[in-house]
């Protein structure tokens, strides 16, 4: 029972003399002995930790080129490395090194090789990292043509299938739009430079698909890419969505996508139904908007002076 009264401290002598005391006792736990053993104030190593080796001289360069932020001497260092040596650092655990050769991909020699490491990073959680990759690979897609890889023995199938990898980036509505964005500008080069190798589905994308995306950038971008002559069932849904869409941008990206083949002989019949009435007077309105590219305002032209010459 608790009489009330306080304990008194326990004196120095005592405190120094309770380990030994303890240790003495029979019923004393004792540590056991042996490697296993650490002192308590030594910090135990992470098992997950790994020192990071260090780089050749040609990867030292391409990091101290990136953090300098010069594009020309990140371009010299890219070009010493191999296109085999940008691929390991795209596909290494460095994030810092992976921006830098993602940045250093569009000047590398066959970079066309380094769609497929840039392809997987595009599909990354990291956003600047996926952005810088994919932005890339959309000017190395840009430099590309039929002649280009057969220079580059890039074999039919190799190409479809990085088609496809980048197509499925740009449909994926959980990406950031700039990322879906550069994916469509890579899967539209690829399927340019397919040329007589191109088959149905080597298709870009895929149109319905794409007009009920919910982002506009990527309805812009589709339309922005369409390069034509364009097939009869392209004039047609593109007609329609010019008509139809509800951003101002992409609307006047697909009235430049269904009018700009006109000053190159294509049919206007076609493409003037596919507008009908709401259609032109859209491209009306953008022929007397100034602030619209000229480009975008001579095209929506075009569509105006077919339909005048087919209903003076």
């Amino acid at each position: 029972m608790n009489s009330g009264r306080r304990v008194p401290p326990i004196g120095a002598a005592l405190a120094a003399a309770l380990p030994v005391v303890l240790a003495s006792s029979p019923t004393a736990v004792s540590r056991p002995a042996g490697p296993s053993a650490q002192p308590a104030s030594r910090a135990q190593p992470d098992p997950l930790a790994r020192p990071r080796p260090p780089d050749s001289p040609e990867v030292a360069a391409l990091r101290a080129a990136f953090l300098a932020g010069s594009a020309d001497d990140l371009a010299r260092a890219g070009d010493h490395l191999s296109v085999n040596q940008l691929a390991d650092v795209l596909a290494g655990e460095d994030r810092e090194l992976a921006l830098a050769a993602a940045r250093a991909a569009p000047t590398a020699r066959d970079g066309a090789w380094l769609l497929a490491p840039l392809g997987e990073i595009a599909r990354s959680p990291d956003r600047p990292l996926a952005a810088a990759a994919a932005r890339a690979a959309a000017r190395i897609a840009g430099g590309l043509d039929f002649a280009a890889l057969l220079a580059g023995d890039a074999p039919p199938d190799w190409v479809r299938a990085r088609l496809a990898e980048y197509r499925a980036v740009a449909a994926s509505a959980g990406r950031w739009p700039d990322v879906r964005v550069a994916s469509l500008d890579v899967a539209a080069h690829l399927a340019a430079a397919l040329g007589e190798w191109a088959a149905p589905a080597d298709a870009p994308w895929d149109w319905a698909r794409i007009l009920a995306d919910p982002e506009p950038e990527v309805r812009r971008a589709a339309f922005e890419l369409s390069a034509g002559p364009l097939a009869p069932e392209t004039i047609q849904l593109i007609g329609a969505a010019a008509a139809a869409e509800r951003d101002p941008a992409a609307a006047a990206a697909a009235i430049r996508a269904a009018c700009a083949g006109l000053a190159f002989g294509d049919a206007a019949a076609p493409v003037l139904a596919a507008l009908g009435r709401r259609g032109l007077a859209r491209a009306r309105a953008i022929v007397a908007n100034a602030a619209e590219p000229a480009a975008v305002r001579e095209a929506a032209a075009e569509c105006l002076a077919a339909s005048r010459r087919d209903h003076p």
